[in-house]
């Protein structure tokens, strides 16, 4: 674009040639947008988003309780399979080449034919051959929805923030705008979520026929799929970013790295820290796993009914969107997110705790305390626990941390609902309270290992107690690599 405004005619010959070559390969172009359009466009994605997603997991914490509780056990397992699997193999190929707007696009389009699955399995008789076949392969699809669709979103925040940087002629830096981005998009990711909850809540209340309920939320969430093909087009994706990296090389032969994201996975293992930091991924796992498979089936719907179970899921999102705005500013004020690792295991511990040796029997509207809990677990797992990740695992290291991490988490989801049909009460609670009671040792080891290594064996793995020169570090090699892709 800036080749075209030359008044050289070699000038604009190269851009209308490159240019030309780009749309045929598929490349996004980017364009120069205000920052007051970013920013309505960055809501308008963040309700589409949220409108979507509230409406695709609803039903999963209704799986178990309104359907044949093997079939929901098994739905829901093969939903956190596929969405590991997914993220390993699927969305990575899919969003660099295509781009972020179709990925989205994509995944809330995917996402509606499970919630379709779930109002037809609502439909037939429960334990029905009918409804494993409508619900387990919409289930799987579910998955896919799920991987491809958060992969676009991290990606898109990405472009956001660097076209919010651009437009806003120095007076914004990087940290800020994925800040202001990350913090509109949970108000309205964690507003939408509690309001969909709530509304299938109501409606089960008032005993209205359950597969019309959750016909009336893939509405919904189609609409909501059908408006994100108006969310703006950012780029470049990462098949352009490695174009213009190598621009030497001949645009048919460049081809996207399928397995980069797993093979930046695997090279990490060898890492004790990453095992040692896993504790707070698996024990989040395994505990929203146990409350949705069976403290909602043993307890919460019998007792007060079915209706129940979603008011009280609201309860944990709330306090979920509340603990994690708390804890990111006390983490700020004590320099330290040790505490708030404790606070969260204590957190997950109390849950199998009031299980195994208080007995949750005739609490009624007192069983809203663990929900409470997983709701502080869960803000320590949103906010903070992703924070430790990114001090111990920076620079080229961090997009393989992360992958670990929702690879640890989704696994742990899946052989939680996978055990929830073969282990007795005692023995899945038994697992929560183990992994919830090693949690905080185990940071503290992780800890210990990292001052242990040799200063060239820290670089690039990052340090807890030096966010400036992290910071530094990371927006010169964004610099750089910025300038390298103009």
């Amino acid at each position: 674009l800036k080749l075209i405004g030359n008044a050289s005619p070699q000038s604009s010959c190269a851009a209308e040639y490159l240019l030309r070559e780009f749309s045929m390969a598929g490349v996004e172009v980017q364009q120069r947008l205000s920052a007051a359009t970013l920013r309505r466009n960055w809501h308008f994605t963040s309700v589409v988003f949220g409108i979507n997603h509230g409406c695709a997991t609803t039903p999963l914490i209704f799986a178990t309780t309104l359907l044949d509780k093997d079939v929901g056990y098994t739905g829901s397992a093969l939903l956190y399979v596929f969405t590991c699997l997914g993220s390993l193999f699927v969305s990575v190929p899919f969003v660099s080449s295509l781009g972020q707007r179709w990925g989205l696009f994509f995944g809330m389009a995917v996402y509606c034919l499970y919630v379709a699955s779930f109002a037809a399995a609502a439909a037939v008789p429960k334990g029905s051959w009918e409804q494993r076949a409508f619900f387990l392969p919409g289930s799987c699809a579910g998955g896919i929805a799920a991987s491809v669709l958060w992969t676009a979103q991290g990606s898109y925040i990405d472009r956001h923030a660097t076209a919010l940087v651009a437009s806003s002629g120095g007076e914004l830096d990087r940290q800020q705008a994925t800040a202001s981005l990350a913090s509109t998009f949970a108000v309205y990711y964690l507003l939408l979520e509690v309001v969909c909850k709530l509304g299938a809540s109501i409606a089960l209340r008032y005993q209205l026929q359950t597969w019309l309920i959750f016909t009336v939320s893939l509405v919904l969430a189609s609409t909501a799929a059908a408006a994100s093909l108006w969310v703006r087009t950012l780029g470049p994706t990462a098949d352009a970013a490695s174009a213009a990296a190598n621009p030497t090389l001949e645009l048919g032969s460049r081809k996207p790295q399928v397995c980069g994201k797993l093979l930046k996975a695997t090279a990490l293992w060898s890492d004790p820290s990453l095992w040692l930091l896993s504790l707070t991924n698996l024990t989040f796992g395994f505990a929203a796993a146990f409350m949705n498979g069976y403290v909602n089936v043993a307890y919460t719907k019998p007792q007060l009914g079915a209706e129940w179970v979603g008011f009280y899921a609201t309860a944990t999102a709330l306090t979920g969107a509340v603990a994690s705005h708390f804890f990111g500013m006390a983490a700020r004020h004590c320099g330290s997110k040790g505490p708030f690792i404790l606070v969260g295991s204590l957190c997950f511990l109390a849950i199998p705790a009031l299980v195994l040796f208080v007995g949750l029997d005739d609490w009624k509207y007192w069983l809203v305390v663990p929900y409470v809990l997983q709701g502080c677990g869960r803000a320590v797992y949103e906010s903070t626990s992703k924070g430790v990740f990114a001090d111990f695992f920076s620079g080229d290291k961090a997009e393989g941390a992360f992958a670990n991490s929702m690879m640890q988490t989704t696994l742990a989801f899946a052989f939680c609902f996978f055990f929830s049909s073969v282990l007795p009460r005692e023995a899945l609670a038994a697992i929560v309270f183990a992994l919830a009671g090693l949690t905080f040792p185990a940071y503290l080891q992780a800890r210990r290992l990292r001052q242990r290594q040799p200063s060239s064996e820290k670089e690039g793995s990052g340090n807890s107690e030096e966010f400036s020169e992290e910071e530094s570090t990371a927006t010169a090699d964004f610099d750089s690599e910025d300038s390298q892709a103009r």
